[in-house]
């Protein structure tokens, strides 16, 4: 079973600082995700996470936060390779890929999948392999431990913590955002 809820109400306040958003910008509702690319909970999640962006085009906005956990030996790896495709543009792209293979990740397939996405090669592996992203993954782990994130995926709606992660348990508090 789930550790008791804190409380319940707790509104975090989380900043979007430099994470990669999806969706409008002046969306009523926002989706804070704090993920693990290897966590095999976060990859079964992105098909919801989808379908919840599909059927509020303009009201919600998703944003990443990495939380690569240490026992998951590629993650923060994986963290550094959706950030180095996010400054040519392609985060969710690469975020997408990554999930795909989030069982058998290795160095190697970064590269790969740049290529893939039509990447400049060179500067995403000058990317990749650069601590440029430690600080960022770093900020937003301490941020997510500061707001009681124990495990991934944590999901905050408008700075709530959710506690159910199906397709109706976001519609029906999306729902009640949107009537207010």
């Amino acid at each position: 079973g789930r550790p008791p809820q804190e409380e319940p109400n707790k509104v975090y306040d989380l900043p979007l600082g430099n994470s990669p958003v999806k969706g409008s910008m002046s969306a009523k509702a926002t989706i804070v995700e704090f993920s693990d690319f290897q966590c095999p909970y976060c990859s079964k999640l992105q098909p919801t996470l989808k379908q919840v962006m599909d059927a509020y085009p303009d009201d919600v906005r998703l944003v990443f936060k990495q939380f690569p956990l240490d026992f998951h030996k590629m993650a923060k790896n994986a963290s550094k390779a959706s950030l180095a495709a996010g400054k040519q543009g392609k985060f969710w792209e690469m975020h997408d890929l990554i999930f795909e293979k989030h069982g058998s990740l290795t160095e190697a397939m970064f590269t790969e999948f740049a290529v893939k996405l039509g990447l400049d090669k060179e500067q995403f592996e000058k990317d990749y392999s650069s601590t440029k992203y430690d600080k960022q993954i770093q900020d937003e782990m301490n941020l997510g431990i500061a707001s009681g994130v124990r495990g991934t995926p944590t999901l905050y709606l408008n700075g709530k913590k959710m506690g159910g992660r199906s397709f109706n348990d976001f519609k029906t508090a999306i729902d009640s955002i949107l009537k207010k």
